[in-house]
């Protein structure tokens, strides 16, 4: 009887793996087949209100006739839904695109995204996972307002601890998920804990506000702002801001692409995945200031942000588990 049961078992997890392989080794052109009879696909995502998603989406539709439907969420809400689609087996969602994707991957509600065409592409900086694919890369460096003289303004991440910007430094909070809890952790790490101690020193002004952020700094609030997000120097052009590209490099967070487990619509998700990393969907984010993820376009950036695309990188922190030890760190740290 138990020898029955163990051949049992064994039969159906050859049957899974073998499943799993061909599921890994289908022939694009069948998946791309299937994904135009399913018809359509649904993108849940925590990029708000960004016009060059919208562009995407319609070239996607344009080139297989596949209708994308798109549902904006913050990253919280984005995050639960997905639990709760999972949970009573009531999926809607086919992709998710968002930042912190590690830890949707950390929560089970991702599914293996198998062989996709572009993604031999990548970059090393941008490896992804066989759950996850970094479709750009959101830079952060350091604002200024445009009169603090060139000779004082900070040139590094380092310069921030220095005494003299004490209560002048507009930050995003450390101790919160966001731009400002991952430079906490990444600045941690490559700068370590002394620089961190030092920076606290100076009482940085924490603000959830970072949109508004880089207008207090051209009002002239505060002198300083970090870290800043390079995209959001289109937002704020005429305003009287320079931006600084650390000496270091720039901090900076993935937005990944992913199928959601039990997608009503998998193939119409890996083929959207594989168009976010073609060359028209990667130049379009170029064209914002978002770091495109694969490699053969950087000829092809637009020359008022390719200094932006193209500086060196300091780090980004993608174990979930280490994030949350950094926010209560910081926690600690800034009170």
């Amino acid at each position: 009887m138990i020898s029955k049961v163990l051949k049992s078992f064994a039969l159906a997890s050859l049957a899974i793996g073998l499943a799993t392989v061909a599921h890994a080794q289908q022939p694009w052109e069948d998946v791309v087949k299937a994904a135009k009879k399913e018809g359509t696909v649904t993108l849940y995502t925590s990029q708000v209100g960004v016009p060059q998603l919208d562009e995407i989406l319609s070239a996607f539709t344009d080139e297989y006739g596949i209708k994308a439907l798109k549902l904006e969420l913050r990253g919280s809400e984005l995050f639960e839904k997905l639990r709760l689609e999972l949970a009573t087996n009531r999926g809607v969602a086919d992709m998710s695109f968002s930042g912190g994707s590690v830890s949707l991957e950390a929560m089970g509600v991702l599914d293996k995204h198998g062989s996709i065409p572009n993604a031999t592409r990548l970059a090393p900086d941008f490896a992804g996972s066989e759950l996850r694919l970094p479709i750009f890369s959101q830079s952060m460096g350091i604002v200024v307002n445009a009169s603090v003289p060139k000779e004082k303004r900070p040139k590094s991440w380092a310069d921030l601890a220095d005494p003299a910007w004490k209560g002048k430094i507009l930050s995003d909070d450390f101790r919160s998920v966001g731009g400002g809890g991952l430079f906490f952790a990444v600045t941690y790490d490559k700068l370590g804990e002394d620089y961190q101690k030092r920076l606290a020193e100076n009482k940085p002004a924490f603000t959830r506000e970072i949109r508004d952020s880089p207008r207090r700094v051209a009002r002239g609030e505060y002198p300083i702002y970090i870290p800043f997000i390079l995209p959001d120097t289109l937002l704020n052009k005429g305003l009287p801001l320079e931006v600084i590209l650390p000496s270091e490099g720039l901090v900076y967070g993935n937005f990944d692409g992913a199928v959601v487990k039990n997608a009503p619509h998998p193939n119409a998700a890996r083929v959207l995945l594989n168009f976010f990393l073609s060359d028209k969907a990667q130049l379009i984010y170029a064209g914002s200031a978002r770091r495109p993820t694969v490699t053969g376009l950087e000829d092809r950036y637009p020359p008022n942000v390719k200094d932006f695309l193209q500086a060196p990188l300091l780090g980004t922190q993608e174990d979930a588990t280490a994030r949350a030890e950094m926010l209560k760190r910081a926690t600690e740290m800034y009170k």
